[in-house]
């Protein structure tokens, strides 16, 4: 009798990993945009910039380039002389 070695067989969570780091990065957009009306605009960039990061390690490229430009945006109009 040939006995099973269940920790031989791998499995590929990957796709989940991409759902986590999408769903996490939607998370921190969203909340950088609460912290961006109540005119937080240090704490919604480290947010976008945390947001843009996951998106990133999660192949999620459109969102990832959409999250740049509002961050992008904000580094202009509110840190000019920075």
């Amino acid at each position: 009798m040939q006995e099973i070695n269940i920790m031989d067989k791998k499995i590929d969570t990957s796709k989940d990993f991409m759902a986590f780091y999408k769903k996490k990065g939607d998370y921190l957009v969203e909340l950088s945009e609460n912290h961006f009306k109540n005119k937080e605009y240090k704490k919604a960039l480290e947010l976008l910039n945390q947001a843009y990061n996951m998106y990133t390690k999660g192949k999620c490229t459109e969102e990832a380039e959409n999250t740049k430009q509002k961050f992008q945006e904000i580094k202009q109009t509110h840190f000019k002389n920075e």
